[in-house]
């Protein structure tokens, strides 16, 4: 039996199918220990590091088996975790070879003592640290390529396991580069070194300018000596990098731009070294945008109007910080003015010079409001507003090399009105009906804070002159965030058509304009609506006491005429008529066909005008449909409606003089009705209306008796009801008595379809029982006969 410490000294061959199975040894006798034979492991790696001679070691996440390897740097190639030996094979039985790019074995090398080693026969542990077996590739070889190092195994002068390990042998030369290489103010650039790997480099920044780059303290350094000095390696990738910070410069370099240029060289060898270059943009937009303001064809912007100015800025503050803001154009000091008072023009430096707003840490997107109302002296024209995080002026603005744009341009024009009414309603109302008329008042006319707006109205006609105000917001939006300044209109309510009477009017619409203030206005003050028999203006005052319309609006006209006053007017006629509903008349429609029931109207039809704070449902217009007989009788009530709906105007057509009303008896109400004559009653409760008309309904193959076309619609209108022919029908039928041929009148056809239930029996119906006895009496005659 073998003891502990036996060690075998001759070859133990194994057959693989016993490789990692426990086996016994027989030395004569079966001993009690065990022994497994295990597949040999093991790969090639590299080791490096300070105990090399480098600057660094490795730290232990990187890599051990790197894919390029410094020429000139010492290493030692080892095995890694392996089951060979574990150190109890005594003598050579390992060893390894070099082969070149050429492909030339080298067995013997120059370590890093300067001695030549063989790498053939060599005895110990391949997995342990050994300085002798250290060398670099530049010591055996100049060429840079592709290497292979190759480790074999030998149990006699038997190999018994090989692993080899490609790698590429790079000289590397001393690089860095920034990325972005052009920065702002208050941004960070990255610098990156190329080197060789575990040399230590230093990084400096030898410059003297306010604002020049700085190391910031959380990145990874081997040294931090300071904010401008500091100390890195490159790992087997053979790049480190660093962050550089640009600080936010004060004084005159906040606005040119400057160029730095840090430097990088070997820590033990400093006449090895390159430079970077860092382009730093001057600070005065730092990524401030201002964005176009676009407005449609028919929008504008007036002098007096509150204009909403968006931005951003190009990241996040980083704290809470001022934005400024100066204005230039016509007239206006060449550095700037201050946007809200343009008298005052902006002096470098002094912040109460610019109009300013608070952005909140974090915060890149604003909004600045330009109430263009309280810059007075502002005349016509194209004016520009700039952002600006320093106080500074246009003069010393420094020039954009991006596209972003830190201004916004405006025209203003002179405050206006323009009015106009709807298309729904083209300047005709019904008595009881809204008027309603739409405007755009620029100029942030008579302004309240800056929200609210004004225009006083004035409307004469036929023994009416008066007056009213209209409040309005100056800035309204839509979804997308898009304002609407001044847009508004006239709404009077039903109750004031309602008493007007039938004729024409004329709407006059008052402007303040650049003073706000309206000179024109009744005598009982700003804020009176009601009728009017004078006015007041700075000249005096105007009767309008006893004039007839027209006089009157002469005399509006002429007490606006002097230079004094700077109100603008604006007019409109429109005409107030009696309601109208005319139906077209409904002829030769038979039951169980669709019935439309179509006609003109002045009454009101649906508008919706959202900016114009304007939306009305429109007159609901009801119809409904009693039999003659019950009509006649007054039994109008609902149980005895034979059908009702209801429909409101459609929008006006494009020219047109009156608005369509439209309903349908749909041909499952009309297959529910007797042949007869009907009356229809319109009503309009919103305006108080009424009217009533008749039609006939034909028994089914009315027409075609009648030699009838299909039904069309005619003109005018059915006022009286026109009874339903009785037609008779006479067929030869063979006699049995007499041998002549005797004529036997065909009954009138009755349709058999029940009235709907609960609807009692009206005129037509009656007609048609009439009918029906007529014909019963007719066939007992003939029978008698």
């Amino acid at each position: 039996m073998l003891d502990d410490n036996a060690v075998m000294a001759g070859r133990l061959n194994v057959a693989s199918q016993y490789l990692d199975r426990p086996f016994k040894l027989y030395n004569g006798t079966w001993g009690d220990a065990t022994t497994t034979v295990s597949s040999p492991t093991g790969i090639i790696e590299v080791r490096a590091g300070t105990a090399l001679g480098a600057d660094a070691d490795p730290r232990s996440t990187d890599t051990r088996r790197p894919a390029a390897i410094p020429a000139n740097v010492n290493i030692q190639f080892k095995l890694a975790s392996t089951n060979l030996n574990n150190g109890k094979f005594t003598g050579d039985w390992y060893e390894y070879e070099l082969r070149t790019p050429g492909g030339l074995p080298l067995r013997t090398v120059t370590n890093m003592a300067g001695a030549d080693v063989s790498l053939d026969k060599l005895a110990g542990n391949p997995s342990a640290d050994n300085n002798t077996l250290a060398f670099n590739i530049a010591d055996q070889n100049p060429a840079e390529g592709t290497y292979t190092m190759k480790f074999t195994a030998y149990n006699g002068n038997d190999a018994f396991y090989t692993t080899d390990y490609q790698f590429s042998v790079v000289r590397y030369r001393l690089a860095m580069s920034a990325s972005p290489e052009t920065v702002e103010p208050d941004q960070t650039t990255t610098l990156t070194i190329t080197g060789t790997p575990y040399t230590r480099y230093t990084i400096v920044i030898d410059d003297t300018r306010d604002g020049k780059p700085e190391f910031p303290s959380y990145g990874t350094y081997d040294i931090y000596t300071d904010k401008y000095s500091v100390t890195v390696h490159p790992d087997w990738s053979g790049t480190v990098s660093v962050p550089l910070y640009i600080p936010v410069p004060t004084g005159d370099a906040s606005h040119t731009t400057s160029i730095y240029y840090p430097k990088v060289y070997e820590t033990k060898n400093p006449s090895t070294s390159a430079t970077a270059t860092v382009v730093v943009e001057p600070g005065t937009t730092q990524g401030i945008e201002l964005y176009e303001i676009e407005l449609g064809l028919d929008e504008f912007f007036s002098l007096g109007d509150a204009i909403e100015i968006e931005g951003t800025l190009g990241k996040p503050a980083k704290d809470t910080m001022d934005l400024y803001f100066y204005l230039t154009g016509p007239n206006l000091h060449a550095n700037g003015v201050k946007p809200s008072n343009p008298q005052i023009p902006v002096i470098d430096g002094d912040n109460s010079t610019f109009d300013s707003i608070t952005l909140s840490k974090d915060q890149s997107e604003f909004t600045y409001g330009w109430d263009t109302s309280l810059a007075t002296g502002l005349t016509p024209g194209t004016y520009t507003i700039f952002a600006t995080l320093d106080p500074i002026g246009y003069n010393q603005r420094a020039l954009s090399e991006t596209g972003t744009k830190d201004y916004v341009e405006i025209d203003l024009n002179d405050p206006s009105i323009n009015v106009m009414f709807p298309k729904e309603a083209p300047g005709f109302f019904a008595q009881g009906d809204h008027i309603v008329s739409l405007w755009t008042a620029r100029g942030s006319p008579a302004a309240m804070g800056g929200k609210i707006g004004k225009i006083r109205y004035y409307i004469f006609g036929s023994n009416l002159q008066y007056t009213g105000i209209q409040e309005f917001p100056l800035a309204k939006s839509d979804s997308a965030g898009k304002t609407f300044p001044g847009y508004s209109g006239l709404n009077l309510p039903r109750s004031f058509s309602a008493n007007l009477s039938e004729g024409e009017y004329t709407v006059v619409y008052q402007h303040p304009m650049y003073n706000g203030i309206f000179d024109l206005r009744p005598v009982e003050g700003d804020k009176y609506s009601g009728a009017i028999t004078t006015l007041t203006t700075p000249e005096g005052s105007v009767s309008l006491s006893g004039l007839q319309a027209p006089d009157a609006l002469r005399a509006l006209k002429a007490a606006l005429a002097p230079a004094s006053i700077d109100d603008s007017l604006v007019t409109q006629t429109f005409t107030i008529e009696k309601p109208s509903v005319d139906i077209t008349p409904i002829l030769n429609y038979e039951v169980g066909e669709s019935i439309p029931v179509m006609g003109a109207t002045n009454l009101e039809c649906p508008m919706e005008y959202e900016y114009n704070q304007i939306d009305l449902p429109g007159d609901r217009i009801t119809l409904s449909l009693y039999t003659a007989g019950m009509y006649y009788a007054g039994k109008t009530q609902s149980v005895n409606r034979v059908y009702s709906d209801e429909a409101y105007p459609a929008k006006t057509a494009t020219g047109a003089a009156s608005r369509t009303i439209s309903f349908v008896i749909p041909e499952k109400a009309s297959a529910q009705m007797k042949p007869g004559d009907y009356a229809a009653i319109l009503r309009c409760e919103d305006i108080k209306y009424e009217k009533t008309f008749f039609f006939t309904l034909h028994e089914t193959g009315y027409r075609k008796e009648h030699g009838l076309a299909d039904p069309v619609l005619g003109e005018g209108l059915s006022t009286v009801p026109v009874a339903t022919p009785w037609t008779t029908e006479y067929v030869p039928t063979p006699a049995t008595t007499s041998g002549k041929a005797e004529y036997v009148p065909t009954p009138f056809v009755i349709p058999t379809t029940d009235a709907p239930l609960g609807l009692p029996l009206g005129y037509g119906s009656a007609f048609s029982l009439f009918s029906a006895l007529g014909v019963f009496c007719t066939l007992l005659y003939v029978r008698r006969r």
